[in-house]
């Protein structure tokens, strides 16, 4: 049982289909939409990133904030120790949380967190500043954090039929780090 996984991999086709950390809001719908995904699946599927870390160089950008590009929603507390963590010797390896207040939980903190201007990456922190539709949905997932989980759950499910791979173009893996 399971999902069939290509036996190539491509880390330019990665690059090219996976939003990065300074996407905006416009660059994130597109990148989703060109995959057969909505704005909502977007939104819900970012929320992903209530767990999990980041190196200093991905939000680099956000360090140099002066509250000016996120408008209402920077929170200079934050920043400040972002910016004392990825100082120094040896920055490029240091990591941060996604998600400071509950890092090993998934929960709709993340959602809690953009609207307190804590969204770590760029491309996180533009679903409350980029667009007033995004920033509705993640004012929802904060109000209801049972509708996150619901559009998560979907998400994910309509994300993992994607560019399914069929007979014989993949395999089941026993080590998903390995051809079998």
């Amino acid at each position: 049982m399971g999902r069939k996984d290509s036996i190539i991999a491509s880390k330019e086709g990665a690059n090219n289909n996976i939003p990065g950390p300074n996407s905006t809001v416009d660059m994130l719908v597109a990148k989703f939409e060109n995959v057969g995904l909505t704005l909502q699946d977007m939104v819900a599927l970012s929320g992903a990133h209530t767990i999990g870390k980041a190196r200093c160089s991905t939000f680099r950008s956000r360090l140099q904030s002066n509250g000016v590009s996120d408008g209402p929603f920077v929170n200079a507390e934050f920043v400040a120790s972002l910016q004392q963590l990825c100082s120094g010797q040896d920055n490029r390896n240091r990591i941060a949380h996604l998600d400071l207040a509950t890092p090993a939980t998934f929960d709709n903190q993340y959602y809690i967190n953009l609207l307190s201007g804590e969204g770590l990456l760029p491309s996180d922190q533009t679903l409350v500043n980029g667009n007033d539709q995004t920033r509705q949905i993640v004012e929802t997932y904060v109000e209801n954090p049972f509708a996150f989980f619901q559009d998560f759950k979907n998400s994910m499910i309509k994300m993992g039929s994607l560019g399914s791979v069929t007979q014989s173009n993949g395999q089941i893996r026993r080590d998903c780090r390995t051809i079998n």
